[in-house]
């Protein structure tokens, strides 16, 4: 009898462990990348269009604190049309191009550091869903995700405003658009 209720409880701690499990690592990153990407788009955030984001201080940073020499540009990916190309050009120091999915997974990071070995002058990507057609990628990094919802983010280092400027002026140079 004793044996029976331990092995009762045991199995009911097991299945209430393996559920919070699956919402933990399922559910909740989906709910946080979905709260995030529509409080951007309240914002004013457009869709497939790189935006530069403001120099980063604590007045305009009420949650997270991002690294304040960087200078970050970031693109809503809408893929329910299609795929989306991304070029990002290369930064004589630190930099990169980094694609997230719906569920907040880093689905690719690339190089824009111009000191690195194999760094393009024009970092190329295209982000598809399984199945969508990119045609020919010509070069191009090919990422894939399961849902139409990602994003990408450039981040190159920026410790002055010069360099927060010049990191600003390639944006309108950098593609986030159909294919």
């Amino acid at each position: 009898m004793i044996m029976r209720n331990v092995l009762t409880g045991l199995a009911a701690f097991v299945v209430t462990f393996a559920i919070a499990h699956f919402v933990v690592l399922n559910a909740l990153p989906g709910k946080i990348m979905s709260k995030v990407r529509d409080g951007m788009m309240e914002r004013g955030l457009p869709v497939n269009a790189w935006q530069m984001t403001p120099r980063t201080s604590p007045e305009n940073q009420a949650v997270v604190r991002p690294a304040p020499d960087l200078a970050y540009a970031i693109c809503l990916v809408d893929l329910s049309e299609g795929p989306v190309e991304l070029t990002a050009s290369a930064w004589p120091d630190y930099g990169s191009l980094s694609v997230f999915s719906a569920s907040t997974d880093n689905v690719y990071a690339g190089s824009l550091d111009a000191r690195v070995a194999d760094t393009p002058d024009v970092r190329h990507v295209i982000v598809a869903m399984e199945g969508q057609d990119v045609g020919n990628a010509d070069g191009a990094d090919i990422v894939r995700v399961n849902k139409p919802d990602a994003f990408a983010l450039i981040r190159r280092l920026a410790p002055s405003q010069d360099a927060y400027e010049a990191a600003k002026d390639l944006v309108p140079g950098s593609q986030c658009g159909p294919l």
